[in-house]
């Protein structure tokens, strides 16, 4: 069999996603298509063709994430799938591997995503970066421990308000919390703000509120209606809440109690919240929360220097790192990391921690420990306080948080 990797253009994006809904028996969504296809940052539709026959396929969006302290070009990995008649025949190794090498000559040295089936990627060099949570919970056990300082006024609104309202929130948030990325204003359009049935997943129409204090938005939310009635007629649906964001503190408080004092609902629920949400604090009772944890975001460190170049660091420490790299060999080597200059350099001095790449993604955005990797067995520490001093450097005062698959 001769697979040939080719690029694909927008025009034909329709061939390009159908091994990724063949994958999840899913139907095309033709608005979710248009608002994606043409998204600036969709810049690669990588296809694999048996003869003249499309049977895998990956995309790549150009990103920037917030790291720790500053920003970094991120390709973020998405709609990958081999058709089911092409399993096991290294397709998807040579679509991952092409991604890579694409993403090194692009100047971006980090790619991520979020993985469909966790046993994958690891093998490719992205180690688990961060936890996605989800809540449930009835409305009538939403008390907060002490209420909002101030009186917020919520607004609901239409598309084209709500792109002016919501995104100096987004700005304002993006930089506090590793993980969140930069949006450009169609991908709020064609992502976040339209309505339709992939957003909705059975619910009523997107709502779109904002809240204001003293004529300042300090957050938003996006959320669904599913509306249900028992044989009493007694409200028994929920409010699902695809996304909650604030600017600040206050914030965040007066959104949730926004969602949470929805009238004909039962319940509140939402997902990919990060594992350190303030609700774990702000309810009286937290365990109504019916908190799960799932994986979230996956990172693999194309590029060691830019990456570590690339945040900041909780010490001026510095620390020797021997890292092994498989899939890309340029990463593989001893790297000296000077913590106060954001700096890391090849070394031939000794190592302090010998790890696989898959550990260093794991560590990147302060989400993951070392301890906690050394614990498991996935790094191995070569000097005194070696694990100590590199917590101390890579340590982030937020969890990873990225509230948006893609």
């Amino acid at each position: 069999m001769s697979i040939e990797l080719r690029q694909l253009g927008v025009e034909q994006y329709g061939e390009f996603i159908h091994p990724i809904l063949t994958a999840f028996g899913a139907l095309v969504n033709p608005e979710r298509m248009e608002g994606t296809k043409r998204l600036q940052e969709f810049t690669s539709r990588l296809g694999a063709y048996d003869g003249e026959s499309l049977v895998g396929a990956a995309g790549t969006f150009s990103l920037t994430m917030t790291t720790p302290g500053g920003a970094a070009p991120v390709a973020g990995l998405t709609a990958v799938a081999v058709m089911p008649t092409h399993r096991r025949r290294g397709i998807l190794t040579r679509l991952i591997r092409r991604h890579l090498d694409d993403a090194r000559a692009a100047g971006q040295p980090i790619s991520s995503l979020w993985a469909t089936e966790g046993s994958i990627y690891g093998r490719f060099g992205y180690g688990l970066a961060s936890q996605a949570c989800s809540i449930s919970i009835e409305r009538d056990r939403t008390a907060f421990r002490g209420e909002a300082s101030a009186e917020g006024r919520a607004r609901l609104l239409g598309e084209t308000e709500a792109l002016e309202a919501f995104a100096p929130v987004w700005e304002r948030a993006r930089p506090l919390v590793p993980g969140m990325l930069a949006r450009s204003r169609p991908w709020w359009r064609g992502r976040r703000l339209c309505d339709n049935d992939f957003i909705r997943q059975g619910g009523g129409p997107l709502q779109r509120v904002v809240i204001e204090v003293d004529g300042r938005a300090e957050a938003y939310a996006l959320y669904c209606m599913h509306h249900r009635f028992d044989a009493s007629s007694i409200p028994v649906g929920s409010v699902r809440v695809i996304e909650a964001i604030g600017a600040s503190p206050l914030g965040t408080r007066l959104v949730w109690r926004y969602l949470f004092d929805i009238d004909l609902a039962q319940r509140i629920e939402a997902s990919l919240l990060p594992p350190d949400h303030p609700l774990g604090m702000l309810l009286v009772e937290p365990r109504r929360l019916r908190l799960t944890a799932s994986d979230g975001l996956w990172v693999r460190i194309v590029d060691v220097e830019a990456a570590l170049a690339a945040r900041a660091y909780g010490s001026a420490e510095a620390i020797t790192l021997e890292i092994a790299d498989r899939d890309c060999p340029w990463n593989a080597g001893r790297f000296r990391l000077h913590g106060g200059e954001r700096r890391a350099t090849p070394t031939t001095a000794a190592p302090d921690l010998r790890l696989d790449i898959t550990a260093l993604g794991s560590a990147y955005l302060g989400g993951v420990s070392f301890q906690c990797m050394a614990d498991a067995g996935q790094i191995e520490a070569l000097s005194g306080s070696a694990i100590e001093r590199a917590d101390s450097l890579f340590r982030s005062a937020r969890a990873p948080w990225c509230p948006e698959i893609f």
